[in-house]
């Protein structure tokens, strides 16, 4: 039972630190898309999402996962200092390696991608000018793996927290003065601070001297691009639906529509990845570890889904139930038509917090197939519902369409793991999957088919009951109540 809690402690204490890096994030990330909607408008807010899906679209292509793969192996060296030296300098390679690539295929394509994304090609000289954020955002990503293979959380935290604010810093103003034209040059400039700060962190990892050939340095990197395949396809397989489905969004109903889904992504990405993020910065190492015991790996795994949904769930709760709040503090009343379709999204989120903890399974067991079949079904899914389902759902079958798939792919990617690993829930995350699920559930019922004084008085009233639930259980987990006691007695 000590053993339990200590490892749940350890689970906790992981993603408070990132976590609580995360929400500094969000709170600056509130600040910069308030002031961007108003500067540059739906169509502004549209053009810039366009251009970044062309960027991670690209990234997916050409950055083979290295910075994922490089994690893994780092953590595995981890106990000799002259083979986590030599792959460090792999790492350091590859990433620059690839970056360079990804800048030279956007260059190649700049006209392609003008033409199809935006009808003209009248984006096509700035397309190949964001084209070095490829080049700079792989070397960042690099220096920011060496922390997290390392489980140097906390350092890995920092850089991501003073990346993004003098990322805001710099964007800012330039906003200001340029309008949209200054998308670009906001890009570039955002990119090299994250640049900046990660290898300020970086470059105190002290390494012994290694002499590593081109030849030798290629050779071994193939081992990091292997595992990194999986993450290529997984990551381009989602970054080309998002880029097809705002393709269709501009096709019905023009650039405005593509600003509004665009916030909407933002949105539940942004918030979602406070609490994926956090858990795969401590999750990942540990859970490749342990990878070849299956049943320490299944109880990691339970108690980490335990912790994810138990912290997860109010916050989901919270963002269905006050969306057109959200929407009106982070953009503007313009954008009034996201609300519904981020109402469905959030509650899709639900599942993809179980999907993506069993998922990381694959990865760590270097069966990164699975994730590949898996992402591409929910991809397929999704695409094909909004494509044959905006005749019936409108605007709003972005966010039915996404739940759909998101639940089907959970029912597989559990079947999945169950046949790779022998993995089953626990008996207590079944119960917390059917109450949470139907706290979240209920709180949506409510926010789409009541109005009113009574919709957030009932939603309110399933806010506080759920947090109670998973405070209750996390005092359970973390002795939270005796740690401020003893703290602050």
């Amino acid at each position: 039972m000590e053993e339990n809690k200590e490892s749940y402690k350890q689970i906790f204490k992981s993603t408070s630190i990132v976590g609580g890096a995360q929400i500094i994030n969000i709170i600056i990330g509130i600040i910069r898309n308030k002031i961007i909607a108003i500067l540059l408008g739906p169509a502004g807010v549209g053009v810039a999402g366009i251009f970044q899906t062309i960027v991670e679209l690209v990234r997916n292509g050409t950055g083979l996962g290295i910075n994922f793969s490089g994690v893994k192996n780092v953590a595995e060296n981890n106990t000799d200092s002259q083979r986590v030296a030599r792959t460090i300098l792999v790492l350091r390679r590859w990433e620059f390696g690839t970056g360079l690539v990804g800048m030279l295929v956007v260059i190649v394509l700049c006209n392609f991608f003008s033409n199809y994304s935006f009808g003209n090609d009248g984006y096509t000289y700035s397309i190949a000018f964001m084209s070095v954020t490829l080049l700079i955002s792989a070397v960042s990503a690099g220096q920011l793996a060496i922390l997290q293979g390392l489980r140097r959380i906390k350092e890995m935290a920092k850089a991501t927290l003073l990346g993004s604010i003098l990322g805001t810093l710099i964007s800012l103003p330039i906003f200001w003065w340029f309008g949209i034209a200054g998308i670009v040059p906001s890009m570039i400039l955002t990119a090299l601070g994250s640049l900046t700060v990660s290898w300020y962190y970086a470059r105190k990892v002290i390494t012994e001297k290694v002499q590593l050939s081109l030849s030798e340095t290629f050779s071994e990197g193939l081992g990091m691009a292997k595992l990194g395949f999986f993450i290529v396809v997984n990551g381009f397989v989602a970054t080309i639906s998002l880029y097809v489905i705002r393709v269709l969004i501009r096709t019905h109903l023009g650039m405005d529509s593509v600003g509004y889904f665009q916030a909407v992504w933002i949105i539940s990405t942004m918030y979602i990845n406070i609490l994926l993020n956090s858990m795969l910065a401590d999750y990942f190492p540990r859970l490749s570890a342990i990878k070849d015991n299956k049943e320490a790996s299944n109880k990691l795994i339970n108690q980490q889904l335990e912790m994810t949904l138990l912290v997860g769930t109010p916050m989901l709760m919270g963002m269905i139930a006050f969306a057109t709040l959200a929407i009106n503090i982070l953009y503007t009343n313009s954008f009034h038509s996201a609300v519904s379709v981020l109402k469905w999204q959030m509650m899709a989120s639900f599942f993809t917090f179980i999907s993506y903890t069993v998922g990381v399974l694959y990865l760590s067991l270097n069966k990164g197939w699975y994730a590949i079949i898996i992402e591409t079904l929910r991809q397929i899914i999704y695409i094909s519902f909004v494509f044959f389902g905006w005749e019936y759902f409108g605007f709003n079958v972005l966010g039915i369409g996404f739940l759909i798939a998101n639940f089907v792919c959970l029912v597989f990617g559990v079947y999945s793991a169950k046949q790779l690993n022998s993995f089953k829930f626990s008996i207590i995350n079944v119960k917390y999957i059917l109450i949470l699920g139907s706290f979240v559930g209920l709180t949506l019922f409510c926010s789409l088919y009541l109005e009113g004084f009574i919709q957030y008085i009932l939603n309110g009233v399933l806010l506080i009951l759920a947090s109670a639930f998973c405070l209750y259980n996390l005092n359970k987990m973390l002795d939270i109540k005796n740690w401020f006691k003893a703290r602050y007695k």
